[in-house]
C-alpha cells in the first residue's frame, strides 16, 4: 500500500462562501472575498406597484461583474434603512394606497440623540401591523424568490430583514430624550412578525441546494415552521462583547433564550451551526472592526467568539476595503482561515500496483475552520494521463457534515480498460453549476485546473 502524504499550505484560501462579504455596490477590494452584500430597499426593488425592477437592483449591485469574478451575494431585503437625509425606503405608491385604505402608513423619525449611532438619523418606520403592508411583502419575497430559483442562482444566503432600523429587528431607541415612547417608530410582537418571517420560509424552502436562509435572532420560527426550515443565523454586532454573551447578547439567546426589546419572551436556537451557516458583520463600523482585529484584548475577543458562534462569513462591514500587508494582516489572515471551512488533505491511501478491474482508494481530509460547508457539492477522486481524467467516481460524502475534525472518504475507480502505464491520482471538490473543481484544499500540489493530486499509481 502507498500512504501518500500532502503537503499543507499555511494559508487564508479565497474559497466559496467564506471571509469577507462588503458592499456589492463597490468593486476592487485589495483583500481577496468570494461574497457580497446587497441591501436592497423595497423601494428600489418595486418603484412602480406589481413591477419589480430586478435589472436596476443588479446593475446597482454589480451583479454581472461579481458573476465574473466567481462571488456569489448575500441578499436582504430593507424598509427602513436611517439616513442622514429624510427618505422613506417603501414604495410612493405603498404609502399612498395606505392613506387611500385609511391605514396609518408609519412613523417618520429623526434621531439626534446618538442612540441610532453618530450624527442625525433620519427615515420611515412603516406600520408593520398593517395588513395591506403584509400582504404586498409576501408578494414581494415570492418575487425575489422565484427570480433567482435556479442552481447557478447569483443568491448564496438571505438574510431574513424587511423588519426594523436596517431590517435588523429594531426600532431603537424606543424612547425619547423627552420620553416619548415609539420614539423611532413601532416594533410589532411576534404574531405580526412571524407573518413576515414565515414569507421568507415558504418563499425559499425549497432551494436549499443554492440559497440558504439566516435570521439575526433566535425565534421559534427559525427551528420550527410549517416547512420544517431550519434557519441559519447572523450576529450584526460581531466582536463586541457585551453584545455577544452578556444577559441580552446574541450568543446567549441563541443558546438559552432571551427576552426582546419589547418584552417578548423568545426561545434558544441553541448550536444551530450543526447543521447551518452561521455569518454576521463587525460591530462599530471601521472603529469596531479595526479594534476586533488589533492585537490583544481586541482581537482575543474576536477569536473567543469565532470559536464559540463560527461565524463562515463578516460583512459588509469586514476588513476586505483594507489595503494588503496593512499592520492588521496577519491577523485578517488568521481570522479568514479559521472562519468557515478549511479543508486540508491529510492522507491518501491506495495499492502501489494492481492487476485487478478496480483501484480502491481511500482519503482523509481534516477541516481545521470551525464551520462545515453549505451545500452538499460532490467530491471526486479522478485517474488522469497528463491531463486527461481516464477514470472518475463520485464518492460518498456529505460536505454539510463536515464539521471540525477528521473526515475519511472511499472510493473504487475502474481500471480494467486502462492500459498500462503510470497515472495520477488526484481529487476535487466539484461545483455543480461548472462541472469543475470549485473549492481550494490548504495544500501544494494543485494542478491547473483546480483538482490536487495525491500520487501516482501504475497500472502493470
Amino acid at each position: 500500500m502507498i500512504e501518500f502524504y500532502p503537503t499543507e499550505l499555511d494559508d487564508p484560501l479565497n474559497n466559496p462562501f467564506k471571509g469577507w462579504a462588503p458592499s456589492a455596490k463597490f468593486r476592487n477590494y485589495p483583500q481577496d472575498h468570494r461574497l457580497v452584500y446587497a441591501g436592497v430597499t423595497w423601494k428600489e426593488l418595486e418603484p412602480v406597484k406589481g413591477q419589480y425592477d430586478f435589472n436596476a437592483i443588479e446593475a446597482a449591485n454589480n451583479f454581472d461583474y461579481w458573476h465574473s469574478q466567481g462571488v456569489k451575494v448575500v441578499l436582504r431585503f430593507i424598509m427602513d434603512s436611517p439616513s442622514g437625509v429624510p427618505h422613506q425606503d417603501i414604495p410612493d405608491w405603498l404609502y399612498n394606497d395606505m392613506i387611500r385604505l385609511g391605514q396609518s402608513p408609519g412613523t417618520t423619525y429623526h434621531d439626534e440623540t446618538g442612540g441610532m449611532g453618530a450624527g442625525n438619523n433620519m427615515g420611515f418606520s412603516p406600520n408593520y401591523s398593517s395588513d395591506y403592508l403584509i400582504a404586498r411583502h409576501k408578494l414581494a419575497i415570492e418575487a425575489i424568490a422565484e427570480h433567482y430559483n435556479r442552481p447557478d442562482s447569483p443568491i448564496a444566503f438571505v438574510q431574513i430583514g424587511s423588519l426594523g432600523h436596517w431590517a435588523e429587528f429594531h426600532t431603537w431607541p424606543y424612547v425619547g430624550p423627552n420620553g416619548e415612547r415609539n420614539y423611532t417608530g413601532v416594533f410589532p410582537p411576534n404574531e405580526i412578525s412571524n407573518q413576515y418571517i414565515q414569507h421568507y420560509i415558504d418563499a425559499f424552502a425549497d432551494q436549499e441546494s443554492h440559497t440558504q436562509v439566516l435570521i439575526r435572532r433566535s425565534v421559534e420560527l427559525a427551528k420550527n415552521n410549517n416547512k420544517g426550515l431550519i434557519l441559519g443565523m447572523f450576529n450584526d454586532v460581531f466582536g463586541d462583547q457585551p453584545s455577544f454573551d452578556s444577559e441580552w447578547g446574541w450568543y446567549t439567546g441563541t443558546q438559552n433564550g432571551y427576552w426582546d426589546d419589547i418584552g417578548q419572551r423568545q426561545p434558544d436556537h441553541a448550536n444551530f451551526w450543526d447543521i447551518r451557516i452561521s455569518a454576521g458583520e463587525f460591530y462599530g463600523g471601521a472603529y469596531g472592526m479595526n479594534a476586533a482585529l488589533t492585537s490583544g484584548s481586541g482581537f482575543s475577543e474576536t477569536l473567543r467568539q469565532t470559536e464559540l458562534s463560527k461565524p463562515s462569513w463578516l460583512g459588509p462591514n469586514s476588513p476586505a476595503s483594507l489595503a494588503l500587508g496593512n499592520p492588521l494582516q496577519d491577523n485578517i489572515d488568521q481570522l479568514k482561515k479559521r472562519m468557515g471551512y478549511h479543508f486540508v488533505l491529510n492522507k491518501a491511501s491506495y495499492p502501489q500496483q494492481s492487476n485487478g478491474s478496480s483501484l480502491d482508494v481511500s482519503v482523509v481530509v481534516e477541516n481545521k475552520g470551525v464551520q462545515h460547508f453549505p451545500f452538499n457539492w460532490p467530491v471526486e477522486i479522478q485517474l488522469r494521463s497528463g491531463n486527461v481524467i481516464v477514470a472518475r467516481e463520485t464518492v460518498s460524502a456529505d460536505l454539510t457534515t463536515w464539521r471540525t475534525g477528521l473526515h475519511t472518504i472511499t472510493g473504487s475507480l475502474s481500471t480494467a480498460a486502462l492500459p498500462s502505464g503510470t497515472y495520477d491520482l488526484a481529487i476535487a471538490i466539484i461545483d455543480p453549476t461548472t462541472n469543475q473543481p470549485g473549492v481550494d484544499f490548504a495544500n501544494t500540489n494543485r494542478l491547473s485546473d483546480g483538482t490536487y493530486k495525491l500520487g501516482t499509481w501504475t497500472k502493470p
